[in-house]
């Protein structure tokens, strides 16, 4: 199945309601998604007749390998990719040419607009990302190989951390073990967090060590360019609060009772996730569970979202959202709540939506049991 062509045919079937001759795409996730290409510096120009990738001669031998078949221009070293891109748009008799709205800056749009005073450039928008959004069988395996990267790596972690161990070092440490696991990277900087630190989200790693805390939250993922994402929350072997050394750490709330909590929550989600519910419906059931146990103002952040080419991706499940879950979509389901000073318990798997359901693509078990 040629799933890259049938990817580009669907961006351009609707041209002409869009008001536009061509399309040029600038997201370089974007020509990744619709090409096969994995370098940057490249523009990709649609229309209903035919696609060019507009690159230049780094990238010759390596678009052979990526994209065979593709129509691709390779610019002289004296000639920007916009330069070339307005170039042939002019040859081709464009006027009006599709610019992805969200992802054009400013000066990108002045610069085409000047070199292109013949052309018209009309803003779309979520075309390419609307696509994206429902993924294929190739993607969903592509996702699959980086849940299996991400567990493996989260095996030889979970395995090795010591008690004095920093949140850098084991930060660092998760990185390595994802490139060991097949990855090319992790999908993102590792967060890592160690006792009431925890209680900060999108935490940052510092010199606290594991000994110095209760719980440990690590939050990673393996990029193999596709993505995947994972969270899980344990109980240390190493410190109890309150001691001398974790004495930061506040007392007075139960882990196993909150942990239970976010596991319920999750689970509701889970139940509510199918094909043609809002979105918000999602969000909203795991949202109540916490409400309901007196947490509400500590669940902070939507309950999931896309995963794919990028970690966050379509659709957004959250209490805002105007996305409805459909056949093929990759998500996260994350519920955390976050307490100040004593920290936060956060659960994330990632999920395959069906027609009937879900299917829950990772397999780490949610055991808050001792980690080390």
């Amino acid at each position: 199945m040629d799933y890259l062509t049938q990817r580009r045919q669907a961006l351009v079937k609707n041209l002409k309601k869009d008001g536009v001759d061509a399309v040029l795409v600038t997201n370089p996730v974007s020509v990744t998604y619709l090409t096969g290409f994995t370098g940057d510096c490249s523009y990709l120009i649609g229309s209903a007749k035919q696609f060019t990738l507009v690159s230049d001669s780094r990238y010759e031998e390596q678009i052979k390998e990526e994209c065979p078949g593709l129509e691709v221009h390779i610019r002289p070293h004296d000639q920007t990719t916009v330069e070339a891109a307005v170039d042939l748009l002019t040859k081709a008799g464009f006027k009006t040419v599709g610019l992805e709205a969200d992802h054009a800056t400013l000066g990108l749009q002045a610069d085409l607009q000047e070199k292109g005073s013949k052309l018209t450039f009309a803003p779309v928008r979520g075309k390419v990302e609307a696509l994206r959004a429902v993924k294929d069988p190739s993607e969903v395996e592509a996702i699959r190989a980086a849940v299996r990267a991400a567990e493996r790596a989260f095996v030889m972690f979970r395995s090795m951390i010591r008690e004095a161990d920093t949140e850098k070092d084991m930060a660092d440490a998760i990185e390595g073990y994802v490139r060991r696991a097949g990855g090319r990277s992790c999908a993102f900087p590792p967060i890592v967090a160690v006792g009431e630190r925890g209680a900060l989200p999108h935490a940052p790693p510092t010199n606290r060590q594991l000994g110095d805390g209760s719980k440990l939250l690590v939050d990673w993922g393996a990029d193999l360019l596709y993505k995947s994402d994972m969270t899980r929350t344990f109980r240390s072997p190493f410190g109890t609060a309150p001691t001398r050394r974790n004495k930061q750490e506040r007392v007075g709330y139960n882990f196993d009772e909150i942990y239970q909590m976010i596991c319920d929550a999750q689970d509701a989600a889970v139940a509510a996730l199918r094909d043609g519910v809002p979105a918000k419906e999602v969000d909203a059931a795991a949202r109540q569970v916490i409400a309901n146990a007196g947490y509400g103002e500590y669940f902070t952040h939507g309950t999931g979202h896309g995963i794919g080419l990028e970690v966050h991706e379509a659709p957004r499940i959250r209490a805002n959202s105007e996305d409805v879950m459909a056949t093929g979509m990759v998500v996260t389901l994350e519920p955390g709540v976050y307490l100040p000073g004593w920290g936060g318990v956060r659960i994330e798997d990632d999920f395959l939506v069906t027609r009937d359901g879900c299917v829950r693509l990772t397999s780490l078990p949610r055991d808050p049991g001792a980690i080390g």
